[in-house]
C-alpha cells in the first residue's frame, strides 16, 4: 500500500468520524431537556405563645417569662394554643399571672397551664381548681415520708386512732389505721408552692391539700380523732380524681354511753331503741329512729 492509499483512508476515516459526531449532535440537540426543578417552598408559619424559659408551679408570670415563636400553621390550629394574629395582647393578658402546671421553654402556652390574676391575687388561690378547696394539717417528718412529700404531688391519707369497741357485753379499746382520702393533691408544704429545682425533699410542719369542700370537712373531723400520716403515691399512680373512702372503718362512730333508767316518776316517754352493735370494720353503723326510718350515720360529711 502506497502513500496515497493510506491518505486516502485516513482521509475517509476523519470524514466518516466528523459525520458521526455531527449527527450525534443533531440528535441531542433535538431531544428536550428535562430539568427538575424542585421549588423549594417554606412552610407557612404562625406565631405561637410559649414559655420564654422554665417556668415552675406557683411563679408568678412576668412580661420576660413568655414569648412569640415561630410554629407550624398546622401545629397553630390548635384550639388550645394562644396565636398572635388571633390574641395579639396575650403576653400582657397573662402578666402578674400564676403558673398552674410546670412548663419547659419553648412550650406552648394553654388557658390550663397559666391562671391569670391580678397582682394582688393570691397565688394560692390561682393555684386551685375550680371547685376544690385549701385546707392545712400538722405534719411531721414521720407522717409526711421523711419529707420527700412535695408540693404538687399525690398522697393517700391515713387516719390512726383508737376505738371503743363493745364485745360480748364488754368495751374494750380497739386501735384501727385505715385510708380515708385517696389521690390527694399536695398544695404546699408550709409556704412553699413548688418544689426548688433538683430539690428531693422539703421539711416542715404544715401541709396544704386541695379538697372538695365536704372532704375538707372531713379531714378536719379526721384530724380531731386520731393521728393523720401520707402515703406518698408514684406518678404513674397519680393519675384521676380524689376519692373519699365512705367504708373507712377509722372513721366509725363511736359506741353511744348506756343511759341511765328514767325515776319512775319521770314523765312516759318512747321506748328505747337497742344498743346497735359494733360495727365491723368498713361498714357503717345503722341506726334506728322512733318512725322507725333507717338512717345511716357517718363521720366527717360522709
Amino acid at each position: 500500500m502506497n502513500v496515497k492509499q493510506i491518505g486516502i483512508i485516513g482521509g475517509a476515516l476523519i470524514v466518516a468520524g466528523g459525520a458521526f459526531l455531527w449527527m450525534r449532535s443533531q440528535a441531542s440537540a433535538n431531544q428536550p431537556t428535562a430539568i427538575a426543578t424542585v421549588a423549594a417552598v417554606a412552610p407557612s408559619k404562625a406565631q405561637v405563645l410559649v414559655a420564654a424559659k422554665d417556668l415552675m408551679v406557683g411563679e408568678r408570670i412576668t412580661t420576660e417569662s413568655l414569648k412569640w415563636q415561630d410554629w407550624p400553621e398546622a401545629g397553630a390550629a390548635n384550639v388550645a394554643f394562644f396565636v398572635q394574629s388571633k390574641a395579639p395582647d396575650s403576653i400582657k393578658a397573662f402578666e402578674n399571672g400564676v403558673v398552674r402546671q410546670e412548663m419547659v421553654s419553648g412550650e406552648p402556652v394553654t388557658a390550663k397551664k397559666i391562671v391569670a390574676v391580678d397582682a394582688a391575687t393570691s397565688s394560692m388561690a390561682a393555684l386551685l381548681t375550680p371547685g376544690m378547696r385549701a385546707t392545712s394539717v400538722v405534719i411531721t417528718p414521720d407522717s409526711s415520708v421523711a419529707g420527700f412529700v412535695l408540693p404538687n404531688d399525690r398522697v393517700d391519707i391515713v387516719l390512726t386512732r383508737e376505738l371503743q369497741v363493745q364485745a360480748n357485753g364488754q368495751t374494750r379499746a380497739q386501735t384501727v389505721s385505715d385510708t380515708i382520702l385517696e389521690n390527694v393533691r399536695v398544695l404546699a408544704i408550709d409556704q412553699s408552692v413548688a418544689q426548688v429545682k433538683d430539690q428531693k425533699a422539703l421539711s416542715g410542719s404544715t401541709a396544704t391539700v386541695e379538697l372538695t369542700a365536704e372532704d375538707a370537712e372531713k379531714l378536719r373531723l379526721a384530724d380531731k380523732l386520731g393521728d393523720l400520716s401520707f402515703m406518698l403515691r408514684g406518678y404513674a399512680d397519680a393519675a384521676g380524681p380524689t376519692l373519699a373512702r365512705v367504708d373507712s372503718a377509722a372513721m366509725a362512730q363511736p359506741l353511744p354511753e348506756a343511759m341511765p333508767k328514767a325515776a319512775s316518776t319521770a314523765a312516759p316517754r318512747a321506748p328505747e331503741v337497742p344498743t346497735p352493735a359494733a360495727p365491723t370494720p368498713r361498714q357503717p353503723i345503722n341506726q334506728t329512729a322512733d318512725n322507725g326510718s333507717a338512717v345511716k350515720v357517718y363521720r366527717g360529711g360522709q
